[in-house]
C-alpha cells in the first residue's frame, strides 16, 4: 500500500470583501497548466437590493501557452458553470466548484449587478503535485 501526499497552495483571484461597484465587473485569474485542479470557493454579499442579480461566472481557457487577459466569454474564455445571489438586499450566497484536473487556465468573473455594489471573493486550494511513497 503506498501513501499519496498531496502539495497544495492558495490562489487568491478575487480577495475578500472586494467591491463590485453596480454595473462594473471584477475578475481573477489562475495558470493551472502544470497544476492537478483543485478547489474553488466563491462568496456574493449584496450591500443593497439590486436591480439585477451579481453573477459569479467560472470561465476556463483551453490555451497552452500564457493565462490569456481576463475578458468575458468569447474566442479564448468558455463559461463552465454560472450562480447567482438574487437581488435581496443583505443576504450573502457562497458555492464551491472541483476544478477538474485538465484545466489549463481558470477565470472568475462577477458581473451583472444594477443599483448597488455587492461584495465577492473567490478562492482557490490548487492542488500543486502529487507524491506516492
Amino acid at each position: 500500500m503506498t501513501d499519496t501526499t498531496l502539495s497544495k497552495t492558495v490562489v487568491t483571484l478575487i480577495a475578500a470583501s472586494t467591491s463590485n461597484a453596480a454595473t462594473a465587473t471584477t475578475r481573477g485569474t489562475a495558470d493551472l497548466r502544470t497544476a492537478l485542479g483543485g478547489l474553488l470557493t466563491i462568496k456574493l454579499n449584496n450591500a443593497g437590493t439590486l436591480g439585477a442579480q451579481a453573477e459569479a461566472r467560472i470561465l476556463i481557457a483551453h490555451n497552452t501557452g500564457a493565462t490569456p487577459t481576463a475578458a468575458s466569454a468569447g474566442a479564448d474564455w468558455k463559461t463552465v458553470y454560472v450562480v447567482g445571489n438574487g437581488t435581496v438586499s443583505g443576504t450573502t450566497g457562497e458555492w464551491n466548484y472541483d476544478v477538474p484536473q485538465g484545466t489549463m487556465h481558470l477565470e472568475v468573473e462577477v458581473t451583472g449587478n444594477t443599483t448597488n455594489a455587492v461584495t465577492c471573493e473567490a478562492f482557490l486550494s490548487r492542488i500543486d503535485k502529487a507524491v506516492s511513497v
